[in-house]
């Protein structure tokens, strides 16, 4: 009498064990859905970056828009209501500033959102609490003020890299890309190297399911991606490496940062936009720092423009200075 196969339990198929030697096989239609949202998302965001302008503008104000929407369900679940006038005009603000480059602006508009903030919850009733403020605050940095970077990334340069028929893309496009792409291979890199070979976690309190054999396998990949920096003939291969690194330690804290909201508000998920895949914060929130990031590494260290020209100045005087030299 032959052995029939044990029933499976109702569901999609697992691909082979055999294809994950050491750790949980996973569901194929599960990896065919995350690889399609994937690929959907990539498309639609090399077309915004290439488009650049009011297009790009418009997909950051879009993420402060709707991550705010997520991040407030996260904050009332814990009972912390942030004021939406605040997050939503600063970071408006914000964002226009850094479409029309008015980088001088920036700093000051949020210092004064901090403080308009104090005072439009001082006057609110019911009274706020310490924990309104801080979410107030935690809102416009998190959703207005660090994802404005990418607008400012995207605007770095306008010097043209590559001529296609009927476009051309500038340096700027090739910034944003980039980064993007470091972290998208950085993100694949760890799910798939961890599925296949995790075995130790990486930080179980806040993110059970990453594994330290899946953030050496993100970061491989993330400097993989990080050599397209080389196109824009600004940086040595040493300087896209060291960046590419940068951006993949940046992103792997803006997934732990949000893993740990979500986790102290007792959810899975921030949202429900992408579906079963959960919510833009859930899909993003590897990029939150990365433009950051990527903005200053490249405006200071490659350019050696602001802070960093200064730097480098009375660097090289110290230098000329010294008897011995």
């Amino acid at each position: 009498m032959t052995s029939s196969a044990p029933p499976t339990s109702q569901g999609t198929p697992k691909l082979p064990r055999a294809l994950f030697p050491f750790s949980t096989p996973v569901s194929a239609s599960r990896l065919l859905s995350r690889l399609g949202w994937g690929f959907a998302i990539a498309g639609v965001n090399l077309t915004l970056i290439l488009l650049g302008g009011w297009w790009w503008t418009a997909t950051v104000t879009f993420v402060l828009w709707q991550g705010f929407k997520e991040l407030l369900t996260i904050l009332n679940a814990r009972g912390v209501n942030p004021s939406h006038r605040i997050t939503l005009g600063v970071g408006l603000i914000l964002i226009i500033l850094a479409h029309f480059r008015m980088t001088e602006l920036l700093m000051p508009t949020l210092v004064f959102g901090i403080i308009a903030g104090f005072i439009r919850l001082l006057f609110r009733q019911p009274r706020a609490t310490i924990h309104d403020i801080g979410g107030t605050f935690l809102s416009l940095v998190y959703l207005g003020f660090l994802p404005m970077h990418f607008i400012l990334l995207r605007n770095l340069s306008t010097e043209p890299v590559l001529t296609l028929p009927y476009w051309v893309i500038d340096q700027g496009a090739i910034y944003v890309f980039f980064t993007v792409i470091t972290i998208a291979l950085s993100d694949a890199g760890a799910y798939f190297v961890g599925k296949w070979f995790g075995k130790h976690p990486l930080y179980p309190a806040i993110s059970p399911k990453k594994t330290r054999e899946g953030a050496i396998g993100g970061l491989l990949f993330g400097m993989l991606g990080g050599l397209g920096f080389l196109l824009t003939d600004e940086m040595s291969v040493f300087q896209a490496l060291s960046l590419s690194v940068l951006l993949v330690l940046g992103g792997l804290l803006g997934d732990l940062s949000e893993s740990l909201m979500k986790r102290d508000a007792g959810m899975k998920d921030s949202g429900t936009i992408f579906h079963s895949h959960g919510g833009l914060l859930d899909r993003f929130d590897s990029y939150m720092f990365c433009g950051a990031i990527a903005y200053y590494y490249i405006y200071w260290w490659v350019q050696h423009q602001g802070l960093s020209a200064q730097w480098w100045a009375q660097f090289y005087q110290s230098m000329d200075n010294l008897p011995f030299l």
